[in-house]
Formats: C-alpha cells, sequence, structure tokens
C-alpha cells in the first residue's frame, strides 16, 4: 500500500483532517514525515489502524476507550468495554423509546382535539404538565440534552396515563339536581358541564321531548388526581337506569383496537350495549355489561 497524505486520506475515507490530528493527539494512529516531503503521510500500519478506528467510532465507542482497545491485549478488558457501551445503548433506547411514547400521546391529543386549525390546548392538560415539568431541559453543547433519571421519571408517569380509569355515574334526567347536591356534600364545582342540546349530532334527528336540557357530560374532581374523577350524565334513551345499573366504570385506552378487544372480551357471557363505535369526541366509544353484571364504558383516549 501507497504512502498517503493527509489530504488524500481524509477524502477517501471521510474523515475531516482536524479528526485526524485530534486522534494523533489521542495516540490512535501517527503520521510520519518523509525526508525531502514536506507533508505528513500514513503508512500502511497506521491506515490500517485508522479502519479499526473508523469502525469503533460508527458503534459509538468513545475515543479514549479506542485507545485502551487498540492498545490493550487482554481480551477480558476489550470485553468489559463492549459490554458497558452495549448497557449505554440499552439505557438510550430506553430514553428514545420514552420520548416516541410522548410524542404519541401528543399525536393522540392533536388527532382528539385538532381540527383544521392547529390546537395546542393539550400542552396544558394536567396529565401533559405532570409529564413535561419531570423534563426539565439542561442545556449542553448547544443542544437540548435531557437526563436519563429525567427520561425515566417521565417513563413512569407516562405509564401511570396509559390507562385512565374513573367512576361513572347515570342518572334519569336529574343529573343537575345531583350535581348541586355532590357540590354542596364536597364543596367542589362540576367542570365541564356540557348538555344534550349543546352537543353535535351526526344526523338531524331530533332529542326525545324534555330532554334538551338533560346532562349529557361533566365530572366532579376530587382532590388533585387528574385521573380519580366521578364522571356524570343524563340518559336519553334506552331503558331507564335502576339502582344498581346507574353505576359505570369508565376506562379510557390508548388505541381503538384496545377498545374493540375489551369489548369483545367483557361481551362474553355478559349483555352487549352499544358496539364500538365513533361519536365527535372520540374515534372509538362502547358501552357493555360483564357476566358478572359490572357496566363499562370504553373509549379510545
Amino acid at each position: 500500500m501507497e504512502l498517503q497524505t493527509v489530504s488524500t486520506v481524509s477524502k477517501e475515507y471521510g474523515v475531516s483532517t482536524r479528526m485526524l490530528r485530534d486522534y494523533e493527539q489521542n495516540g490512535l494512529i501517527n503520521s510520519i514525515r518523509k525526508e525531502g516531503y514536506s507533508y505528513r503521510i500514513y503508512d500502511e500500519a497506521n491506515l490500517k489502524r485508522l479502519q479499526q478506528v473508523i469502525i469503533l467510532r460508527k458503534l459509538q465507542i468513545p475515543v479514549k476507550q479506542i485507545g485502551r482497545i487498540l492498545n490493550n491485549p487482554d481480551a477480558a478488558t476489550v470485553v468489559e468495554i463492549f459490554k458497558q457501551n452495549m448497557h449505554e445503548l440499552d439505557s438510550e433506547i430506553a430514553a428514545l423509546s420514552t420520548i416516541r411514547k410522548i410524542l404519541d400521546r401528543f399525536v393522540i391529543e392533536l388527532e382528539t382535539t385538532a381540527s383544521v386549525n392547529l390546537n395546542l390546548s393539550f400542552l396544558n392538560g394536567d396529565a401533559m404538565l405532570e409529564i413535561a415539568d419531570s423534563l426539565s431541559l439542561i442545556q449542553k453543547n448547544i443542544k437540548e440534552r435531557i437526563t436519563m433519571n429525567e427520561l425515566n421519571q417521565a417513563a413512569e408517569i407516562l405509564s401511570k396515563h396509559d390507562v385512565k380509569v374513573r367512576v361513572e355515574l347515570a342518572f334519569n334526567g336529574n343529573c343537575a339536581e345531583a350535581i348541586a347536591l355532590y357540590e354542596k356534600a364536597f364543596n367542589i364545582k362540576a367542570e365541564g358541564i356540557m348538555r344534550w342540546k349543546d352537543a353535535p349530532r351526526e344526523d338531524d334527528s331530533p332529542l326525545p321531548a324534555g330532554t334538551e336540557d338533560y346532562i349529557m357530560h361533566t365530572w366532579l374532581k376530587l382532590g388533585n388526581d387528574s385521573i380519580g374523577n366521578i364522571g356524570m350524565h343524563d340518559k336519553i334513551s334506552g331503558e331507564p337506569c335502576n339502582f344498581g345499573d346507574n353505576v359505570f366504570i369508565h376506562v379510557s385506552l390508548s388505541s381503538a383496537d384496545a377498545v374493540r378487544a375489551a369489548f369483545d372480551v367483557l361481551k362474553e357471557g355478559g349483555v352487549a350495549g352499544s358496539a364500538p363505535h365513533a361519536e365527535f369526541f372520540t374515534e372509538c366509544i362502547c358501552d357493555v355489561k360483564d357476566k358478572f353484571g359490572v357496566n363499562w364504558f370504553i373509549m379510545y383516549n
């Protein structure tokens, strides 16, 4: 193999001359000066060594550890270095997985709440704020990086919000009266009250007479837990609620497929209510009474 100049090696191997100097300063390769020749050159041994350095760098092995690998004949030491880097890669994979889950949650929220115009109000939700608070960003090398502790904390918070559960109470037109009672009992205010007359309908069919002011949806938030709240609504169709039938467990899942799968399982031996279908506020929702008599509302969050 011919002796090659720094500029030639830089072009052939895709390594900047600055990086070649850095490798030399760290003792990974050595250039030589040929008598009567003004440029630094690399011989065959150093070019082979450079190839080894490039491969190890592509595997994200730090420069200092590469020096230990190339200059240490002890295989056990090299194996230990590789294992250490594998562990760090596992941590990075876990971190990227957490970030992907957070971005996936953002996509779900946007698809649920946004129409033609971008709506970033979902970033103000309690769950999102809790996740964001755990990702306090630090400045390093002019890039925003997140520590592993912060990512682990975010992953823990995110996992808590993957499935949301609450109690849902159904009423026969007297939900507003119940709201007033519970507000007084617990010294709280019902949130997000929507009446059936204000909800968009897919068809132009009228509401049953006398139900226009019935409550379609509201919730009582007890404490600061963004998950633990009591949902309330009035029924406007079907059989009236009886004692025991007016309490539902409301479960929000992270995909429409998960809703349909849960419905298929719970309806076996039970009584299927409304099959999984779309509403204006969600892509998929259903209700079912399982074989134990437990009422379930299940929807795609």
